[in-house]
């Protein structure tokens, strides 16, 4: 009996052909068949617990498609091939009742059978994107099975009213629901009185003509909690905001994102719409909004108390409008705010006022990069005693700001015009990370001077303009820096002539040193003599044809080497035998001068089990000035 009944078992599994499974590929439990040309179901090993089988010609599954799989978790039927549709059949998952995701998405033209997903209690990620769906699929009970579901994905579809059926009042776990790009235009009242006493953590209405009038439509958000709603990329302007938040008055909201509302703001240069004003908000007032997100929009200015709506607001993103100007109050009523983005505006100036109303004890995160701010005013911000992050990148500062900032750890100055570091440490005097990369310095010895700062463990000097090495007088204690970045410089041009080898006397902490692409044909013997901390050196890019005998004697910790691209005529292993740490030397795009004695070299390598990065490795006999040999190729016909 047992036997006969496992036939029957055989002959309800998919026939499958060489043609359709054999490229077919099992890993341990996964089991991947994608864009394989397969028109069916392949035979799937029992123990698999992901199947992948996107990209294929499946136009169709049933109840006899898969068989009996109870390790199977994962299943991926998206982006099937055809130009017909793609049809679910009633109990198509019956055999794999233990799948927790299952991505049916972007397949275009999909048929449902209204009991499709019978049987799958413990699936939890239902991906049903793009599949040309209308608001039917939410109005019918087809998902009355799905008591574990806690994400359904139906954006890039055809929805038009968003309704759920009364079965959803049983999913209980579902707290995702994404709608973005669908055809939604009307949300109001009792709409999703299915979904009421329930907090969803995610919902995705972007990229929705949505429209609200008020007046006309009740909150269709009453009895529900959220913790992330979604309405960017939808038309509104000022007024269309203002109703908006007046209906969903009182609803809890966590977060709300409203990235790229086109048509709200006047533009820079331009009237004719509206910027926000101190009502536009005001419907939010007892909404308890953490963050809020108004990202890549057109407002040009920040009108007084235009969010003092936002009693406990942590969080606010402006970043990527056209703002200019923010009045003084601009950000009265925040006073539990902790960080504040204003980057990719059109700042020119800070001054004293254009803070004013955040709680100089709250904020501590200030992103004001990519504005154009060429002027900080005196003391401007000096009364933001508790900011820790100060990002002023990719701004027109010609030197550093007459301004204290006690607490502030990281601090981004890249991409500005500043040449001189006079005063740095009174700005920043307890900074950990601070960034100067791309601006316009030019003396070396401003190392010393920003060491001042005691504090400072992390430093970024490169792309700018060091050529010189002047002297200063500044204190000269042990620094605690562990890393530095002097990459693309003109350090060549002081260490040629043989200048300013005490440099980094005083960094016996530091871990980390780039000093690639300077134009360095030789240096100092004693300049790395201090740094026994030392783990990576990167002279990459440089002109070195040799290593003097005593530049690396001290570095006993380092373990990356990198002397890519440069012009080493050759290299001894006498050189490298101080470094007794070493565990990878980059040496790609060197050309040496062919010599038996490299052999030596990668015996010692070797020996030491040192990795050698050496891609496009090359050396030139000398009997051949102008025919470059592989170098390993050149070794192996050494004695």
């Amino acid at each position: 009996m047992f036997l006969y009944s496992a036939f029957l078992f055989l002959l309800s599994l998919p026939f499958c052909t060489p043609s359709n499974s054999s490229s077919c590929t099992s890993y341990l439990f996964l089991y991947t068949c994608q864009a394989r040309s397969v028109f069916s179901i392949p035979f799937v090993p029992p123990e698999t617990r992901i199947l992948l089988l996107p990209f294929n010609h499946i136009s169709s599954i049933s109840q006899n498609s898969f068989p009996w799989l109870p390790h199977l978790k994962t299943i991926n039927l998206g982006s099937q091939i055809s130009s017909g549709t793609f049809s679910v059949g009633e109990s198509a998952f019956f055999n794999v009742s233990n799948v927790k995701t299952l991505d049916l998405a972007d397949n275009r033209k999909m048929q449902l059978h209204p009991r499709a997903f019978q049987g799958l209690t413990k699936l939890e990620v239902l991906l049903l994107y793009s599949n040309g769906l209308d608001e039917s699929v939410l109005q019918s009970d087809l998902f009355k099975d799905l008591i574990s579901l806690r994400m359904l994905d139906l954006s890039f579809n055809q929805i038009r009213r968003l309704r759920p059926d009364p079965s959803f009042q049983k999913l209980s776990s579902l707290s995702s629901i994404l709608l973005k790009l669908n055809k939604i235009n009307f949300l109001c009242g009792d709409d999703l009185q299915n979904l009421h006493v329930r907090k969803l953590e995610v919902l995705d209405l972007s990229s929705n003509p949505l429209q609200f009038f008020y007046g006309t439509c009740t909150n269709p958000f009453k009895n529900i909690s959220l913790g992330t709603l979604d309405v960017s990329s939808i038309a509104w302007n000022e007024e269309s905001v203002k109703n908006f938040t007046n209906i969903i008055s009182g609803t809890q909201v966590n977060y709300i994102k409203m990235k790229h509302a086109g048509a709200l703001g006047s533009n820079f240069g331009f009237n004719n719409l509206r910027d926000p004003n101190e009502d536009t908000f005001s419907g939010l007032n007892a909404s308890g909004i953490n963050m809020f997100e108004l990202s890549n929009g057109f407002i040009s200015k920040l009108v007084p108390h235009v969010f003092s709506s936002f009693h406990q607001l942590l969080s606010l993103d402006l970043s990527s409008n056209k703002i200019n100007k923010l009045l003084p109050g601009a950000f009265y009523g925040l006073e539990q705010l902790v960080s504040l983005n204003l980057s990719g505006n059109l700042l020119g100036e800070v001054f004293i006022s254009s803070f004013q109303g955040l709680a100089p004890n709250a904020l501590k995160a200030l992103d004001l990069s990519s504005n154009h701010i060429g002027v900080i005013q005196y003391r401007a911000l000096d009364w933001l005693v508790s900011l820790e992050s100060l990002n002023l990148r990719d701004n027109a500062l010609t030197k550093i700001p007459l301004v204290t900032l006690p607490k502030v750890t990281l601090i981004l100055l890249a991409q500005n015009r500043i040449s001189h570091t006079f005063g740095l440490s009174t700005f920043i005097p307890h900074a950990i990370i601070l960034d100067l990369e791309g601006n316009r310095l030019t003396d070396l010895r401003s190392l010393w001077e920003i060491l001042e700062i005691k504090s400072l463990q992390y430093l970024l000097l490169g792309k700018n303009r060091i050529s010189k090495c002047f002297t200063v007088q500044t204190s000269k204690n042990n620094s605690d820096l562990i890393y530095l970045d002097l990459s693309d410089n003109f350090l060549g041009s002081i260490w040629n002539n043989d200048q300013c080898g005490d440099i980094f006397k005083y960094l016996g902490k530091l871990v980390f040193l780039n000093l690639a692409r300077n134009q360095i044909s030789s240096m100092p013997e004693e300049l790395l003599q201090s740094m026994s901390s030392l783990q990576t050196l990167d002279l990459s890019g440089n002109k070195l044809r040799r290593l003097n005998s005593g530049l690396l004697i001290n570095l006993t910790s380092l373990k990356t080497l990198n002397l890519g691209n440069n012009n080493l005529v050759t290299l001894s292993s006498f050189n490298l035998e101080p470094l007794h740490a070493l565990e990878r030397i980059d040496l790609s795009e060197v050309t040496f001068v062919c010599h038996c004695s490299l052999k030596d070299l990668w015996h010692w390598m070797e020996n030491k089990h040192i990795s050698v990065e050496s891609s496009n490795i090359k050396c030139i006999q000398s009997s051949l000035p102008f025919s470059e040999t592989p170098l390993l190729e050149y070794l192996e016909n050494c004695a």
